[in-house]
C-alpha cells in the first residue's frame, strides 16, 4: 500500500493518522487500467481472507460471482473506469473460503502529474448485515405489495397513489382517485358523520387504526377491507403521509351475511320448537294437575273403602261368633228335644186307660215333634248361613287384597306422576337456557356479519 499512501500524501496535505484512519477503515485495492491487481490493504485481506501474493497479478474477476462477469454491464464498468469515470457500486465479493460477502465499492482512476490515467484505486466497505437486513426488509415489502392493496394518503385523506390491488378491487383507475378524498370510498352518510371526522383526526394526530371498512366501489357495489392505517412521521414528528395496509374481504363478510342470513332461518326454527315444546310442557302440566286432583279423589276414596272393608269384616267376624253361638244352642236345642220325646214316650205308658192324660200327652208330642222340626229347620238354615257367610268373608278379604293392591298401586303412581313433573320441571329449564343460548348465538351472528 506504499505507493496508494504516497499517491494520498504527494496530493492532499494529510497526517499520518488520517492515513491510518483510512487504511484501517477501508479494504483497498490498486488495479492496472486492464484490471490487474497491482496491491492491497490488510483490511482487504481481513475481508476477503486471502494473502497479498495470492491476489497481485491476478483480475479483478476473481472476486465476483460467475453471473456477474458473463453481463455487459461488467465491461461496461471498466471501459466508463478507463475513460476515467468515477464508480460507485455494491456488489457481491466471493471470498478465498467461497462465502459471498457485500461489499460498498468506490472507484476511483488515479492520473499522473500530466493528467494520463495510471491505475484504478477501489475503497471497499463491508455492508453484507445491511445489505441482507435491506433484502429481507425488501422482500417483506414486496410481500404486502403483492398481497395488499395499498393506498397512501396525506394527513387530510388526500389519496396520493393506490396499487393494481386496490384499483381492481374498486373498479377505478389510479387517475380516477389521486387527489381525491377518502370519502369518495365510504358513502356520503358515514363520510358526514362524526365518527368519520373523529377517525381522520386521530390519524392526523399520530394514532395508527386497524378496522374493517366498508367501501363502495366505482359501480356501486360494497367492497369490504380488513385495513391498517398507519401514520408516517417527519425527523419533526409531524405526519406527513398515511398509508392504508388493507386485505379484501368482500367473499368473507359475504359468506357470514349468509351464514347469519342461514342462522336467522334455523333459529326461527328453532324459536318455533322451542315454543312448541312450552306448549306440550303447559298442556302436559295441566293433565298432570287434572292426574292429581283424580288421585288425591281416589286417595281419598281407597281410604274410605279400605276402612269399609276393615269394618265390614270385624262386623263379619261379630255376626260369624253370634252365628257360631246359636248354631250350638240350636244342637242343644235338639238334644233337649231328643230328651223331651223319650220323657213323652215314658209319660204315655204311664197314662194308661187315662183318656185326658193321654189327650193331653198327645198335644205336648205335636208340640214337642213340631219344635223339633223347627229346630233342625233352624239348624239348616244356619248350617247354609255359616256356609254363605265364610264365602262373604272370603270375598271381603280378597277385597281388601284388591283394595290393598291399588293402594300401592296409587302410591306408584303418585311416584310416577311426581317423576313426570319434575321432568317436565327440566324440560321447562332446559327450553329456557337454549333460549338463552340462541339469544347469544343471535348476537354473535349479528356481529360476525358487521
Amino acid at each position: 500500500m506504499n505507493s496508494i499512501i504516497s499517491i494520498i500524501r504527494e496530493n492532499i496535505d494529510v497526517s499520518d493518522e488520517l492515513i491510518a484512519a483510512i487504511d484501517a477503515s477501508f479494504a483497498v485495492v490498486e488495479f492496472e487500467l486492464d484490471g490487474t491487481v497491482l496491491n492491497v490493504n490488510e483490511s482487504f485481506m481481513k475481508l476477503t481472507g486471502y494473502e497479498e501474493d495470492e491476489v497481485v497479478g491476478q483480475h479483478h474477476s476473481m472476486f465476483l460471482p460467475e453471473e456477474m462477469l458473463n453481463g455487459p454491464d461488467y465491461e461496461m464498468c471498466w471501459a466508463d473506469l478507463r475513460a476515467g469515470k468515477r464508480k460507485q457500486v455494491e456488489v457481491p465479493c466471493i471470498t478465498k473460503s467461497g462465502d459471498r460477502i457485500w461489499v460498498e465499492e468506490t472507484y476511483a482512476p488515479v492520473r499522473n502529474s500530466d493528467g494520463e490515467l495510471v491505475k484504478i484505486v477501489r475503497f471497499g466497505v463491508n455492508v453484507t448485515e445491511r445489505h441482507e437486513m435491506v433484502a429481507d426488509l425488501q422482500g417483506k415489502v414486496d410481500a404486502i405489495r403483492h398481497s395488499h392493496a395499498i393506498v397512501k394518503f396525506d394527513a387530510n385523506g388526500i389519496i396520493l397513489n393506490a396499487n393494481r390491488h386496490f384499483l381492481a378491487a374498486m373498479g377505478y383507475d389510479l387517475s380516477e382517485v389521486v387527489g381525491q378524498h377518502h370519502s369518495m370510498f365510504v358513502g356520503e352518510e358515514y363520510a358526514k358523520s362524526s365518527a368519520y371526522q373523529a377517525f381522520w383526526r386521530s390519524l392526523a394526530n399520530g394514532e395508527s387504526k386497524i378496522r374493517q371498512f366498508k367501501y363502495f366501489g366505482k359501480d356501486g357495489r360494497e367492497v369490504w377491507f380488513e385495513a391498517t392505517y398507519s401514520p408516517v412521521l417527519d425527523v419533526y414528528g409531524e405526519v406527513i403521509k398515511i398509508i392504508n395496509l388493507a386485505v379484501d374481504i368482500t367473499d368473507e363478510v359475504s359468506e357470514l351475511i349468509g351464514l347469519k342470513s342461514t342462522l336467522e332461518v334455523n333459529f326461527a326454527e328453532v324459536d318455533e320448537h322451542i315454543e312448541g315444546v312450552d306448549r306440550k310442557c303447559e298442556t302436559a302440566e295441566q293433565m298432570f294437575r287434572q292426574a292429581q286432583a283424580h288421585l288425591e279423589a281416589s286417595n281419598i276414596a281407597s281410604g274410605v273403602l279400605v276402612g269399609c272393608v276393615g269394618e265390614t269384616l270385624e262386623r263379619m267376624t261379630e255376626l260369624r261368633s253370634v252365628s257360631d253361638h246359636v248354631f250350638d244352642t240350636v244342637i242343644e236345642g235338639d238334644v233337649a228335644a231328643v230328651a223331651l220325646e223319650n220323657a213323652v214316650d215314658r209319660l204315655r205308658d204311664g197314662a194308661g186307660e187315662n183318656s185326658e192324660l193321654a189327650e193331653q200327652i198327645d198335644n205336648l208330642d205335636e208340640c214337642v215333634t213340631e219344635s223339633s222340626r223347627i229346630l233342625t229347620s233352624l239348624r239348616l238354615e244356619l248350617k247354609e248361613m255359616l256356609n254363605r257367610m265364610a264365602v262373604v268373608s272370603l270375598a271381603i278379604e280378597k277385597h281388601g287384597d284388591v283394595t290393598g293392591q291399588m293402594t300401592s298401586e296409587m302410591h306408584g303412581i303418585q311416584t310416577s306422576l311426581d317423576a313426570a313433573q319434575n321432568a317436565i320441571a327440566t324440560i321447562g329449564q332446559s327450553t329456557e337456557e337454549m333460549a338463552l343460548t340462541i339469544g347469544r348465538s343471535r348476537e354473535v351472528s349479528v356481529v360476525l356479519a358487521r
